[in-house]
Formats: structure tokens, C-alpha cells, sequence
């Protein structure tokens, strides 16, 4: 995997930051990764993306106004952009 891009933005409300890596070589993916105890030992990785996009870089934002953050990717050798709709709770 060719890791090109990391960010961090607190995606369920819970008051921590998660962490957004994108990766753009062999193994194109966008994942994100939630702290799973208060000290930070042990994370869980989820997929946002497996394939679609060589993510260069990331942000996070409200995209749609809805109170959550979203995330929006821009990919390099797959020349396309990305929109992750944060669908959690509020």
C-alpha cells in the first residue's frame, strides 16, 4: 500500500478524533480507524473505500449541513473525487 493521506476529525460525536488515512498505490482504499478504549490501546479499522479511489488527499468537513462530518477524498491515478456521507447518529 502506498499511504499518501491522513487526517483526523471526531466522525461520531463522541468528543474523540478518528483517523482518516488514504492510500493510493496497490491496495487503493480510504479507511477509518475509531478508538475502541479511553486510552487508546486497541482501534478498529473500517473500510470507507476498497478500490475506487487512489485517495491523494482528504478532508473533513459538513457537507451537507446535517451537524455530522463527512469526508471527501480527491483521487490521483483514478482522477475522480469522493464524497463519504457521514449516515451515523447525530
Amino acid at each position: 500500500m502506498d499511504g499518501h493521506t491522513i487526517i483526523v476529525s471526531d466522525l461520531n460525536g463522541d468528543g474523540d478524533d478518528e483517523i482518516i488515512a488514504g492510500f493510493r498505490g496497490n491496495g487503493r482504499s480510504v479507511f477509518a480507524y475509531y478508538r475502541d478504549d479511553a486510552r487508546g490501546d486497541r482501534w478498529t479499522k473500517r473500510v470507507l473505500d476498497d478500490g475506487g479511489i487512489a485517495a491523494a488527499a482528504c478532508a473533513a468537513a459538513d457537507l451537507n449541513g446535517d451537524g455530522r462530518m463527512d469526508i471527501a477524498c480527491v483521487g490521483s491515478a483514478t482522477m475522480n473525487l469522493k464524497w463519504y456521507e457521514n449516515l451515523g447518529s447525530r
